[in-house]
């Protein structure tokens, strides 16, 4: 029993140590960023922490569903743990921001199983710092 104990515990510190692991990207590297994760850009000098912290909007068509619109997405982002800003694949957000002279570009908004569609939770977002 004390065996079983000591094995569940160290299985649990690894299984938290391996859900908490950074994400480290290059830049100009496309990356996939799950909500309310964070990753680190690689730059000479100063590096970007880059944070996935709500979706803001998602009226895009459901997957299976005929829609005479396409619809649009947002997500915010938070840079360094000191701005935020939006972006998306919407008429009031623009795809792309600069910051510290990179451009930082939302490529796609995904959803890890289409019955998950518009659950924030559920919800990644691919993007690519120049």
């Amino acid at each position: 029993m004390k065996n079983a104990s000591k094995l569940l515990g160290f299985l649990l510190v690894l299984a938290l140590s391996l859900g908490c692991k950074k994400q480290t990207v290059n830049l100009n590297e496309e990356f996939t960023l799950d909500f309310n994760k964070t990753a680190t850009v690689k730059m000479d000098g100063e590096n970007i922490k880059i944070k996935f912290n709500k979706l803001v909007e998602d009226s895009r068509c459901p997957p299976g569903a005929n829609c005479f619109w396409a619809g649009q997405v947002a997500v915010r982002i938070e840079l360094d743990d000191e701005s935020e800003f939006i972006l998306g694949f919407h008429a009031s957000y623009p795809s792309s921001i600069v910051y510290k002279e990179r451009t930082i570009r939302l490529l796609e908004v995904k959803y890890n199983k289409t019955e998950n569609f518009s659950k924030e939770n559920h919800c990644s977002i691919r993007l690519k710092v120049e």
